[in-house]
């Protein structure tokens, strides 16, 4: 299964249990809080699964490169010159089953991801 794939369900499935919970437990009814509101709450929980979906593929993406290019922590920390204090970089040489949500920003995933593909690309041009 690819990695798309497998995030793309995880992310339906959570969608998909996020409404059946909602309409069970009436908590988004329209009666009760006006149809506005319920369907925007529908389209924030969205927005929400799309973030995740879009923040773990990145986040697979990176540490699979960083993998192949052999690079600890240390490393990534090295390529990040506005890591704040209280962002904690992720190891690639330990397994991670999703991103980090709220220690590691998407900005400094894609500065990562950007980064690492260059190299990536520098390294299979010279084999």
């Amino acid at each position: 299964m690819s990695l798309k794939t497998k995030w793309t369900l995880i992310s339906i499935l959570t969608y998909v249990i996020f409404v059946i919970l909602a309409v069970t437990t009436g908590i988004l009814n329209p009666a009760r809080i006006g149809i506005a509101w319920s369907v925007s709450w529908y389209i924030i929980a969205a927005a929400i699964v799309y973030y995740l979906w879009f923040k773990n593929i990145i986040f697979e993406q990176v540490m699979t490169k960083a993998r192949k290019l052999g690079l600890s922590k240390n490393d990534l920390a090295k390529m990040l010159p506005k890591l704040k204090k209280n962002q904690e970089i992720p190891d690639p040489k330990k397994r991670h089953f999703f991103s980090p949500i709220f220690n590691f920003s998407l900005q400094n995933l894609d500065i990562l991801n950007k980064k690492l593909s260059q190299d990536t690309n520098k390294n299979n041009s010279k084999q």
